[in-house]
């Protein structure tokens, strides 16, 4: 079991370490329980939908003033009943802003072949997480109030059962007994599909399913690929096409040791305040100068080997005073980490030779997530973007840093 220091490594250090829960009992029903599901431009598709994940545990639904009375309650009733239960905190968003989750609004949509769907606008703020998810913000859910759905909307139970059902979309709950979502069998969750008047409740595996998901969308590495979409007149490609942007990822041990400077076996000596980085006045970025003492240079190379301590920096983005929980949960950790020097952006800045060996010295995780450490004997691997670290977590440390060390550059 993952002790709790490395759990709180987790979130400080944005690693996302691959932790289960304790006491969280999953249980499958097939497909995956959670997760973003279609693209959400597909042709011929109308009304474009598509499932996206959320992308931190805080999920604020904006209610537009198009939703019928009986809709903006069910949807009330739908966070503080089904959603509240969960390690997710599902409230009212009283302010549309580009923070805002989702905005929920209703209308006679004609038959479209939907009573309600959930849709991630190719403009909206919207990234890949470390799971290999599309998390999106201002998703939009829309009730269709065309006649011809209206068994969906006729009292407060049918209402309930979708308002739980599209909020579920939402988050990244799939459908149970629909393929190809799921093949599962038929239970009590308003996650069933095409269940007019059905179950008004998330079912316990739901539940479980939300609480062992990683509800995070770590800042993205340096490297970024952006997605573009067609324009909508097939013209040229304008700046409002950009559909998503990914991060560096790395799917083996190959690739992420190729893509580092250097592979270094070491132990944490001490955490300390590090550089800042933008105007003091408007919230600057703090980082923590986390020195290693490096036992072994598994791969690569380092400006100046030495006996002098390296030095790994770790953007605070809780603030400042988030170090001294950082250094409470660092000091003396032992593992693997995968880094990368921050000399090169000195010496693309044109900084004379001096000043770039005094930049040398700086290294970062070449992805959040990019290390493997020891928790008394057994490897605890960081949730990397591309997975390539996730078949070392839960071996024994020593077979882990065999694995590393003999891994083909």
């Amino acid at each position: 079991m993952i002790h709790r220091r490395l759990r709180r490594l987790s979130l400080l250090f944005a690693a996302l370490l691959l932790l289960q829960p304790a006491g969280v009992a999953i249980g499958h029903h097939g497909g995956r329980p959670v997760g973003s599901l279609f693209v959400c431009e597909r042709p011929g598709v109308v009304p474009p939908r598509c499932t996206s994940v959320a992308n931190d545990l805080e999920h604020g639904v904006f209610l537009d003033s198009t939703l019928t009375d009986g809709l903006a309650d069910a949807l009330r009733r739908s966070m503080a009943e089904d959603y509240d239960p969960t390690d997710l905190r599902v409230f009212e968003s009283t302010e549309l802003t580009e923070a805002t989750d989702v905005i929920a609004s209703s209308q006679d949509y004609g038959d479209l072949g939907a009573a309600a769907w959930v849709y991630c606008p190719g403009d909206a703020p919207q990234a890949f997480n470390s799971e290999g998810d599309r998390w999106c913000r201002m998703q939009e859910l829309r009730f269709n109030l065309d006649a011809r759905y209206a068994i969906f909307f006729d009292d407060d139970g049918s209402r309930d059962h979708v308002a739980c059902h599209e909020l579920g979309h939402t988050i990244g709950l799939l459908h149970w007994g629909n393929p190809p979502a799921s093949v599962g069998p038929p239970a009590a969750t308003c996650m069933n599909a095409d269940t007019p008047n059905g179950p008004t409740g998330l079912h316990q595996i739901d539940i479980d399913h939300i609480n062992a998901y990683h509800y995070v969308a770590p800042p993205p590495s340096r490297r970024l690929e952006l997605v573009r979409g067609p324009a909508e007149d097939g013209g040229p490609m304008g700046d409002g096409e950009v559909l998503a942007m990914q991060v560096e990822r790395h799917g083996s041990l190959a690739e992420l040791t190729r893509a580092s400077a250097a592979v270094v076996h070491a132990t944490v000596l001490d955490v300390r305040p590090g550089r800042v980085f933008g105007d003091p006045s408007r919230d600057p970025l703090h980082y923590a100068a986390v020195s290693l003492r490096m036992d072994e240079l598994m791969a690569g190379s380092l400006p100046a080997l030495s006996s002098a301590p390296l030095t790994l920096e770790v953007p605070l983005f809780d603030g400042p005073d988030a170090i001294a929980d950082l250094r409470a949960s660092l000091v003396d950790l032992r593992g693997v980490f995968f880094l990368r020097s921050k000399g090169a952006p000195a010496r693309a800045a044109g900084l004379s030779g001096a000043e770039q060996h005094a930049d040398a010295p700086f290294h970062r995780l070449v992805v959040f997530g990019a290390m493997v450490v020891d928790d008394e004997g057994t490897a605890a691997a960081g949730a990397d973007e591309g997975g390539a670290l996730a078949p070392l977590d839960g071996v024994p440390f020593a077979d882990a840093v065999e694995r590393i060390r003999r891994a083909e550059p």
